[in-house]
């Protein structure tokens, strides 16, 4: 393991190389400059052998059942969104890895309305990543995670991720264990690490990619050295991402073999059955009953407003199609019957922006002690002493103002109690190790405040009557009974299909 946190870190050293000190650094500008360099004198293959059947394929994509429906169900008729993200370190975090997903999703599933996001932080152990997790992932609303790290494995950062992932998120997993690599061409691996992460698999519900099992298969069956497939000791050139994609995309299918039970975490109330007086459906109209409009239930003004009794976390609305020529309107959310602005905890917080010369965010975690509001913050960097060791800053909130001062070596805490920051937090000191980079003064890191609720839904802009839009209007709540209203504003109708209710499997 400290060969591969070796490999990690003398790939940042070259990457930061590269950079002015006092600019931040991408990090697929790294990963493109290291692969360019790497290729320079190593050309990838112009093709590459299909990797072989692997053991038990018939069990794969069991633990997918959500995913994998939304990709292989949608048609040219009903094309679905899905969501992936990919999150882990500098394995997970290259461009190239990110363009082999998209490409082989797109080819796979090409009728599928596929988004893909790479919030991947390069040279974050599991140690480091279960920090800004809070920022990326848990109210990112991902459909599918894929999902790679080294570390975190002995003092439960690891299982803290996942834990949180069922506790925030109705997401599939895909967890990765760790490829073949290393300076000789010896074919060996980590054992205690490779338990562990099945242990994770099975009691998180993960779809288990034993990368570790079929790349060492696939080295041995077309005759290749380990490093064939790697740009450095560590991290896979085109044709080891090429390959790690294909041992990832045969996990990502429909088993109809398997019980699904996913409907138990994403329920569907379509709005039509709030019409039947008779039907068990939780969705009822109060007041006057919407219109209907090509076969789709429309609200236009307050007299008549849809409710329903849930059970779970997030809310999202399913906008209904209607012909062309009628004007769109806007309608008020109200959970537990008052508007869903009043519920002070529906607010989260964006990654900070990196440091000087790199990709890691100047800070690992936001906290706060007292309500947020929606707005953005700046930390500016105002001093730094002798030997760069401590850095004296000042926090800005464009709506708060200025918010108070600190220093990088101690506990943090705003004014307002809208910031605050751990010691171990400040990545000062770790950029300066890593990337011989200092935050001069005049240095700045900013943060968003962001809303997770629409106080006004709006039907989305439709321009593929064959698309499925969702929007989501608040997620976040407590992961309990609750009860929504949806009140037309009279400004237009409002066509809605179907309410998804989220409901994340921890409580």
């Amino acid at each position: 393991m400290k060969k591969i946190f070796y490999g990690t870190l003398c790939y940042l050293l070259l990457c930061a190389a590269q950079s002015d000190a006092q600019n931040k650094l991408s990090q697929e500008q790294a990963e493109l400059v290291q692969l360019k360099k790497y290729e320079q004198n190593n050309p990838p293959k112009m093709s590459m052998p299909v990797p072989g059947p692997e053991e038990n394929e018939q069990l794969f994509g069991a633990r997918l059942m959500r995913s994998a429906t939304l990709l292989e169900t949608s048609n040219p008729n009903r094309k679905l969104p899905v969501f992936v993200l990919i999150y882990g370190q500098s394995i997970t975090g290259s461009k190239s890895f990110t363009d082999n997903v998209r490409e082989y999703l797109e080819d796979k599933f090409p009728y599928a309305d596929i988004r893909i996001e790479n919030r991947s932080i390069g040279g974050f152990g599991g140690e480091q990543l279960i920090r800004p997790a809070v920022h990326d992932v848990y109210r990112a609303c991902p459909d599918l995670i894929i999902f790679h790290v080294y570390g975190g494995e002995n003092h439960g950062e690891l299982e803290t991720f996942f834990s949180n992932v069922r506790r925030y998120t109705t997401a599939d997993i895909i967890l990765l264990n760790h490829h073949i690599n290393g300076s000789k061409d010896v074919i060996k691996y980590n054992k205690s690490s490779y338990d562990y992460l099945r242990y994770i698999a099975n009691k998180y519900n993960c779809e288990l990619v034993d990368l570790t099992r079929n790349w060492s298969r696939y080295l041995v069956e077309n005759n290749l050295s380990v490093k064939d497939l790697l740009r450095d000791n560590t991290h896979p050139n085109r044709d080891g991402n090429w390959l790690m994609v294909q041992l990832i995309g045969r996990h990502i299918r429909l088993n109809t073999l398997y019980p699904s039970n996913w409907y138990e975490v994403v329920r569907s109330y379509y709005v039509k059955n709030a019409y039947d007086m008779d039907s068990e459906s939780p969705l009822k109209f109060r007041g006057e009953p919407w219109k209907m409009i090509g076969g789709v239930a429309c609200g236009e003004n307050e007299k008549g407003s849809l409710c329903l009794t849930f059970d779970g976390s997030r809310i999202d609305l399913v906008a209904g199609i209607v012909p062309e020529g009628h004007k769109m309107g806007t309608a008020r959310i109200l959970i537990d019957g008052k508007p869903v602005s009043r519920n002070t905890s529906l607010y989260t917080i964006t990654r900070p922006s990196a440091g000087p010369g790199t990709w890691f965010p100047l800070i690992r975690r936001i906290e706060h002690k007292t309500v947020l509001i929606p707005e953005k913050w700046t930390l500016k960097v105002d001093a730094v002493n002798a030997d760069s060791t401590v850095w004296t800053f000042s926090v800005y909130g464009s709506k708060t103002g200025f918010d108070g001062s600190g220093t990088s070596d101690r506990a943090f805490v705003s004014k307002s109690g809208r910031v605050v920051i751990a010691p171990d937090d400040f990545m000062f000191v770790k950029i300066k190790n890593t990337f011989k980079t200092v935050a001069q003064p005049g240095f700045e890191s900013t943060w968003t405040v962001e809303p997770l609720y629409q106080e006004f839904y709006s039907t989305p802009l439709i321009d593929d009557t064959n698309k499925v839009y969702k929007t989501t209007i608040v997620q976040g709540v407590t992961n309990s009974l609750h009860t929504l209203e949806i009140i037309p504003a009279g400004d237009g109708i409002v066509p809605i299909e179907a309410i998804e209710v989220h409901r994340p499997p921890l409580r």
